[in-house]
């Protein structure tokens, strides 16, 4: 396997046959994996934001607020500040570059959606006037009757009423990858988000179905994170750690809210129940993570289940729910790359269809020829319930996303990384040939490969193929994932070429290492990496946080083998680095 180490920590060292260069760099040089969309904002038709419409460049708030309002159109914001208030119409995506600021005024907000539809906004930052006890607007919001927004990877600081409220009958949105916080220039009235804002607004009912994942109320938030009436709330792998906050999630008149596997640290309350305004339809608290949190609360009722699927990171351990939090403080935020091709800034969204998951089929058999290494398998297939006999006149195209290669090796009984391709032009996909334990899933437009390995998959290169179906003309595309024995043994007479095969035969490996803290040191030989310099256990985790492997050190220096290609978190105690596999 290749490596490239760069930009680590301070010391040039040098291995056999290899010299590996560290240097300090800050937190804002890590760029965030671009995740899917998922949650409230892929129902209902899905969003697509400005996709399909024209793109244009803007570095002038007059061009920005005559686009944004205009909408039809995908925006790019260079960077720089703009001053709001911006209003943004339909059919729109606005997507910063790294440092463009959405500034709100002394009055009203920095950026306003009402009765938009179909809107994406992503890696902005919003800075508001900070928060006083009187009356305003909040730094960003969604009002009356806006539907099927996509907030992701921005980052909502000093609202002078709130940060970001979600009222008046809005519905279909998801908020991802946020971080939420208040600083000094705030001196009253942190509450941060109102999902719904009158306890009168029966005009709400039925609506407000709204998902917020993977975002982050960092310090300086006191209270409503959120505070919900009438809506139906996914609050789903969040973190929780603001050292000033009252309580957390708080529950009012008929809110609906499934907190479901979030990590809570050092707080007072992770949920509060209102019944002071009426009766709450329920809070249900799900296998979340609480450490050091004063006052416990069971929750009440059974939530709803969402009507679409996602998968959640475990935090059932502290181990687990730390990686959670490692991933989240450090992808949270406006952290995604700077624009490059529309297709990376607005992808397609996933279609309002929920019973995607149920149409897998898995492998039942993978046996290896010993003569090739090429192991065979049957077909496994996955395809839009919702779309089986229609035809689509044209030619369909597969785009491959995430950052799971299609080449990838893993051993028995470990998880590939996921990856995935967007289907266009057609109604579904199967795919052939995955080694036992792998699967194809349709989630809306995007056809998933993810799973476990079977323990007792036979050891060889699986060579799977995805196509297209319903087209007059169907795609396809190929790729390996090549399957090792637990304790490393490859099959005799293998052949196959994988991105994270080692090339031992020139002698050098390369790793991409972003410095998140620096108090420990990485060496690296071959696929084995070294942590030198702590007596803490050291973790390696997906690039969701999910962990992978945990091992204990011995003498202050621990070895974990880096499984594929990727990206990965590497921590060891309160520290943690970014490293890229290539």
């Amino acid at each position: 396997m290749n490596y490239l180490f760069s930009k680590s920590i301070g010391a040039v060292a040098t291995f056999a046959a290899m010299a590996v260069t560290t240097a300090a760099i800050p937190a804002f040089a890590v760029t965030s994996p671009d995740f899917p969309m998922a949650g409230f904002a892929t129902q209902n038709g899905g969003t697509t934001g400005g996709k399909g419409y024209s793109e244009v460049t803007v570095d002038n708030v007059n061009d920005l607020k005559t686009h944004a309002k205009a909408g039809n159109k995908i925006i790019y914001v260079k960077p720089g500040t703009y001053m709001g208030p911006v209003e943004v119409g339909s059919n729109v995506t606005i997507y910063g570059y790294q440092g463009a600021i959405i500034a709100q005024p002394t009055s009203g907000s920095a950026m306003k959606l009402s009765g938009s539809k179909n809107v994406i906004i992503r890696n902005l930052k919003f800075k508001g006037v900070g928060a006083h006890d009187d009356d305003d607007e909040d730094c960003l919001q969604v009002n009356h009757e806006s539907k099927n927004v996509w907030i992701d990877h921005v980052d909502v600081y000093d609202g002078h009423d709130g940060n970001l409220d979600i009222t008046n009958a809005s519905d279909y949105v998801t908020i991802s990858w946020t971080k939420f916080s208040y600083t000094s220039a705030s001196t009253g009235h942190q509450f941060s988000n109102l999902i719904g804002n009158s306890k009168t607004k029966t005009s709400d009912r039925g609506h407000l179905n709204v998902t917020i994942h993977h975002t982050w109320w960092a310090d300086g938030v006191v209270e409503r994170m959120p505070r919900v009436r009438f809506g139906k709330v996914h609050v789903a792998n969040n973190l929780f750690d603001s050292k000033n906050a009252s309580y957390c999630v708080r529950a009012a008149v008929e809110a609906d809210i499934r907190i479901e596997r979030n990590v809570f640290i050092g707080v007072q309350k992770a949920l509060d129940l209102y019944t002071s305004d009426g009766t709450i339809t329920a809070a249900q608290m799900i296998e979340n993570y609480e450490e050091n949190v004063k006052k416990k609360l069971d929750g009440t009722g059974t939530a709803f289940k969402p009507s679409y699927s996602m998968s959640l990171t475990d935090v059932s351990t502290q181990a687990k729910a730390y990686a959670l939090r490692d991933s989240i403080k450090l992808y949270a935020g406006a952290t995604l790359p700077d624009p490059g091709k529309s297709q990376t800034v607005t992808p397609a969204s996933s279609s309002s269809e929920a019973a995607s998951s149920s149409s897998v089929a898995v492998s039942s058999s993978s046996v290896a020829k010993s003569s090739s290494s090429v192991a065979q398998s049957s077909s496994s297939q996955a395809v839009s319930s919702s779309s089986q006999g229609e035809v689509v006149s044209g030619t369909a195209t597969l785009t491959k996303h995430g950052s799971g290669s299609a080449k990838q090796q893993v051993k028995q009984g470990e998880s590939i990384e996921e990856f995935y391709f967007t289907v266009a032009g057609a109604t579904g996909a199967t795919v052939t040939g995955l080694p036992d334990g792998i699967v194809g899933t349709m989630k809306g437009s995007d056809f998933y490969i993810s799973g476990t390995v079977s323990q007792n998959a036979a050891v060889g290169a699986y060579n799977f193929t995805v196509t297209t179906t319903g087209a007059t003309t169907n795609a396809t595309k190929s790729g390996t994932i090549t399957v090792i024995g637990a304790n490393g043994e490859v099959a005799e007479s293998s052949s196959s070429k994988v991105d994270s095969s080692s090339s031992s035969e020139q002698g050098t490996t390369s790793l991409d290492v972003a410095t998140v803290a620096s108090h420990f040191n990485v060496s690296v030989n071959g696929r084995v990496l070294t942590v030198q310099g702590t007596t803490q256990a050291a973790y390696l985790l997906d690039a969701q946080g999910r962990l992978i492997t945990k091992v204990q050190s011995l003498g202050g220096e621990s070895s974990i083998t880096v499984p594929r290609a990727g990206m990965y978190l590497l921590r060891a105690g309160n520290e943690a680095r970014r490293i890229t596999v290539r």
